[in-house]
């Protein structure tokens, strides 16, 4: 890929995963498949940024119930100089200076993977792609879960498909380079 890549691991929060009712779109818990991606971009020395939702720290102090639901799951947890950004309204672009900080690493691809497909995961192709980079979308590595008319799989499908028909190339992990 041309360039420097940046890998964005949307939405890894601990309390998404208490089960496995978050998968991809072959039906697998997306978690481990999230990690794959990430063991990749840590081995080629991408710059890996993790994007979880903002909270109100200062109303749920560390330690609280709510506090602990709001860390990134220890599997796949930050380590060294990867960056974690706090993401408002399901867009991590939004207000954290994370487009200013991948410029000024000098990212020009952004690989996106986490959760959830049709929201933080689907904004942040879309945004990624307005600014002018080259995303591709880890086919395998995002997911969600059950809708009230599709099943969790297809709804990861269906945004392999309409995210790719504009947005993004979206390829298998094993296809990334980093």
């Amino acid at each position: 890929m041309a360039g420097k890549t940046a890998l964005l691991v949307i939405g890894t929060l601990a309390s998404a995963f208490r089960d496995d009712s978050f998968v991809t779109c072959a039906g697998k818990p997306v978690l481990p498949d999230v990690r794959r991606p990430l063991d990749c971009a840590r081995s080629a020395g991408a710059f890996g940024v993790h994007v979880v939702e903002d909270f109100h720290q200062t109303k749920y102090p560390p330690g609280s119930p709510v506090w602990s639901a709001y860390q990134i799951h220890p599997d796949v947890a930050p380590r060294g100089d990867e960056l974690v950004v706090r993401q408002q309204c399901y867009d991590a672009f939004l207000g954290n200076g994370l487009h200013e900080r991948l410029t000024s690493e000098g990212v020009k691809t952004v690989v996106v993977a986490g959760i959830a497909s049709p929201w933080c995961v689907d904004t942040a192709v879309r945004r990624a792609f307005g600014f002018g980079y080259r995303v591709v979308l880890a086919a395998d590595a995002h997911g969600c879960g059950d809708g009230k008319a599709l099943s969790g799989p297809v709804i990861a499908q269906h945004h392999n498909e309409i995210l790719g028909a504009c947005f993004a190339k979206v390829s298998p992990v094993e296809e990334i380079a980093f």
